[in-house]
């Protein structure tokens, strides 16, 4: 599955990150970095190393750390950034491991981030071209001098994982496409689906909010829904989501609301919600507005 033909339920809704996220991911990887040259300085000297391009990546995962904080157009810059940090790490750590002979140590790094690869890679394509330069890279480099048997293993080792990485990544992919169509089933069937994240703001909501409630897409995202009057108790609560996050006990995960349209008509929705692998909350809809009105008919008079 290719990123560029996922829907915008599954880019908001599944793979959708906070920029909280992005900047922890990024802290991780800058401080990581420094913290293992430094081991392997310290540890393991007699290793060959490009120390000015690790330094380099340091610095640039610094300089991307901060730009976290300028709004400016940070919803370009950073996949781009993202992009050129890794493809930059990916090159470094493949000249890493061919100048010391595949030895085990350095290996084992390159490990490492081709499986955290596996959590921003959403197409087998992508991770495809990139396990074949590795591998091209690395076929060349074994014809063109010896090496021990600790590092051949090291190598197949390196390969196995590769494998295996494709096989998380086609998993993953596999259950996405599944959780996307059961989504567009939902919204043959004219049905309300909803999703907040854990900062309380709607992330998605379905194009069917329009038919159903006669709001835009547009007002009811980020803290609209929670802002009108005629919705704001029609879902869990924000402060529920705020203050508890990736909790669901079961007294909500169905239950019955009433909502106003945006011309003033009540609505009876009953929903089945859930916490989707992210921590994102989301919340499907029926509207059974014709069940209750029948209901209300065919009860009893109630003779004051």
């Amino acid at each position: 599955m290719s990123s560029t033909n996922l829907s915008p339920f599954v880019k908001k809704a599944l793979l959708w990150q906070s920029i909280g996220s992005v900047r922890l991911i990024i802290a991780l990887f800058t401080i990581g970095a420094a913290v293992i040259k430094l081991l392997y300085n310290y540890f393991l000297p007699d290793l060959a190393d490009l120390d000015v391009l690790r330094w380099l990546i340091i610095t640039f995962g610094c300089i991307f750390f901060l730009s976290t904080y300028i709004p400016y157009r940070r919803s370009f810059i950073v996949p781009y950034f993202s992009f050129f940090l890794y493809s930059l790490t990916l090159i470094y750590l493949i000249a890493f491991v061919v100048i010391n002979h595949f030895h085990p140590n350095a290996v084992i790094i390159l490990i490492m981030v081709v499986g955290a690869s596996t959590i921003i890679i959403n197409s087998l394509l992508y991770y495809g071209i990139q396990s074949l330069v590795i591998l091209t890279t690395f076929a060349i480099a074994y014809l063109s001098f010896d090496i021990d048997n600790n590092s051949l293993i090291a190598l197949l080792d390196l390969i196995l994982a590769i494998g295996a990485f494709a096989i998380v990544i086609a998993v993953r992919l596999s259950l996405i496409s599944s959780v996307q169509n059961s989504h567009s089933s939902l919204e043959k069937l004219n049905v309300l689906s909803m999703i907040a994240n854990k900062e309380g703001e709607i992330v998605f909501v379905s194009s069917s909010v329009k038919q159903l409630l006669g709001y835009e897409q547009a007002e009811i995202l980020n803290g609209g829904w929670w802002s009108l009057k005629n919705l704001r108790d029609g879902w869990i609560e924000r402060d529920f989501i705020l203050n508890y996050p990736n909790i669901l006990p079961k007294e909500i995960v169905t239950i019955e609301t009433t909502v106003f349209t945006k011309d003033g008509q009540k609505v009876w929705l009953s929903w089945a919600n859930s916490i989707l692998p992210n921590g994102n909350y989301m919340g499907v809809a029926l509207d059974i507005t014709k069940y209750k009105l029948n209901s209300l008919r065919s009860s009893p008079l109630t003779i004051a």
